[in-house]
């Protein structure tokens, strides 16, 4: 899969969660808080590597 296409999938689904954490900060702290949550998301996304199910039924598997 496209990284910009995990990322932007990414952004859109976790738009609503940051709009709802951030009201609990102060309207002026909001976009400035925003902003680092979704730089973080971009980074991360960015980093993600794919893998198929086997890779990850044998992390699940090690980890018992």
């Amino acid at each position: 899969m496209d990284k910009n296409k995990v990322i932007l999938e990414v952004l859109e689904d976790m738009d609503k969660r940051i709009d709802a954490g951030i009201k609990a900060t102060t309207p002026q702290d909001r976009e400035d808080l925003k902003q680092d949550i979704t730089t973080r998301l971009v980074k991360a996304a960015a980093d993600m590597e794919p893998i198929s199910f086997w890779q990850f039924k044998e992390k699940l598997d090690d980890k018992k």
